[in-house]
């Protein structure tokens, strides 16, 4: 028996890439910044024997099954039968605890019935998995057209120029440069360009039935964009679930014929805020581009279906009526019965989660929200309406959070959005008033 509270079956069917190659067990684990060690369990991992010089697996270069049934990934899965708590996994049950939804209980709606026979085996041949990977969580390069503010110069090429930008003006602020470091140790992502990638990936297709895409900004990157394309002339394509996450400003109908080779899948649009307040958290993002690229996507066939992933957090947690009654809007306008709404909070910046707004304040917009589940058309008409209240409902319970109280947060975010203000030359202040709380708290 295993301890569903805790279990996570991603360990089993899923691996994850990185833009430079190394690997994680999914994108959400704390604690292996560096990649999966060649020579370490999780357990053996600390300050003195895990680093950027230590030896980790690398898919540009190590073969896929090496790294799948390694010593670190089979002891990993004995600790999910043995049902431990693992510490590097707080994120999704953070998530949960939230009231929102997370990785593990995605993917084990997904698996974990069809994968629950084949767990007694498992154990008994100590975590090893004899078929290779079900689903590919694949960033192919760290290519981005914008800086988020949520982001990190590690995950977004147009951060990593902004940011040196300003450490070789000299006006830097030490939480970037401190980001900025960590990018430069790793260095230039592009496992797109991987000759030996791409091939390992082709030669593993039989029994791949998801393939997720992150960036950077999966569209941002030609490479990325051709490599899907080849998957996409395979005889495995029809068979396979796309999975992409997207800033919704770059989907054309070059990008719609490419998608449409495949059986269907999900296309996530990261989309904060409505309009210019979007532009100031996904600095860079053009709102016309968003509403182009959502138009060009209902192009794709019906196997696809829409969803945004709005990150709350300090910025747009007092505005999220306006967003939701954009999406009612368009919602109703195109009649579409496939665009869903979902909602994920921000992580490793305390100082940016929506924690930091007065309870008070939020329970005000909460009133807000729940007028919205008695009036708009999404929540009364709309075939799907359960989902869209449901939707809302997460959102409330995550914006009825206890608020934080910790000084150091509120320095550290007033010391950054003042610092943003003056070398953006946008007034962070001004269009989210909120903020103005910092100048009393820090």
């Amino acid at each position: 028996m295993i301890n569903e509270d805790k279990f996570c079956v991603v360990p089993f069917v899923q691996l994850n890439t990185r833009g430079k190659g190394d690997a994680r067990v999914c994108c959400s684990i704390s604690g292996i910044d560096f990649g999966i060690p060649k020579e370490l369990t999780l357990d053996e991992i600390n300050s003195e024997t895990y680093g950027p010089t230590t030896p980790v697996y690398n898919l540009g270069e190590d073969k896929i099954e090496d790294l799948w049934n390694s010593r670190f990934m089979q002891d990993f899965r004995m600790k999910m039968l043995n049902g431990e708590t693992i510490p590097n996994c707080e994120f999704c049950h953070r998530m949960e605890a939230s009231g929102l939804t997370s990785k593990r209980i995605g993917k084990n709606s997904r698996f974990l019935e069809k994968t629950r026979p084949l767990l007694e085996a498992y154990k008994e041949r100590n975590g090893y998995v004899n078929v290779m990977p079900q689903w590919w969580e694949i960033r192919l390069s760290t290519k981005c057209n914008l800086s988020c503010i949520m982001c990190a110069p590690g995950l977004s090429s147009m951060m990593y120029k902004e940011y040196s930008k300003w450490e070789r003006e000299g006006t830097i602020h030490p939480i970037m440069q401190g980001s900025l470091e960590l990018a430069k140790q790793s260095g230039e992502e592009y496992l797109s360009k991987s000759d030996f990638f791409r091939k390992q990936i082709m030669d593993n297709l039989e029994h791949c039935v998801f393939m997720e895409f992150r960036g950077g900004e999966v569209f941002a990157d030609q490479d990325s964009i051709k490599f899907i394309d080849a998957i996409g002339d395979t005889e495995y394509a029809k068979n396979i679930q796309l999975d992409i996450s997207t800033n919704a400003t770059l989907i054309t109908p070059a990008v719609v014929k490419v998608l449409n080779k495949f059986a269907g899948g999900t296309l996530r649009f990261s989309i904060d805020a409505y309009n210019d307040e979007d532009e100031y958290i996904r600095y860079h993002t053009d709102w016309p581009s968003v509403l182009e690229s959502m138009n060009n996507s209902q192009n794709l066939h019906r196997g696809w279906r829409f969803l945004t992933q709005t990150t709350v957090q300090l910025l747009n947690c007092l505005s999220m009526d306006k967003l939701i009654e954009f999406f009612n809007n368009y919602i109703q306008e195109t009649e579409t019965n496939r665009f869903y709404i979902g909602f994920t909070t921000v992580r490793g910046k305390d100082w940016l989660r929506h924690e930091m707004i007065p309870l008070a304040e939020r329970k005000a917009h909460i009133q807000r929200l729940e007028q919205l589940k008695t009036d708009l058309w999404i929540c009364t008409v709309h075939k799907n309406q359960e989902h869209y209240r449901k939707a809302i409902d997460m959102l409330i319970s995550t914006l009825s959070m206890p608020e934080y109280t910790d000084k150091k947060l509120f320095d550290t975010a007033k010391a950054y959005f003042d610092k943003l203000t003056e070398l953006r030359s946008i007034d962070y202040f001004d269009k989210f008033p909120q903020l103005r709380r910092l100048n009393e708290k820090s």
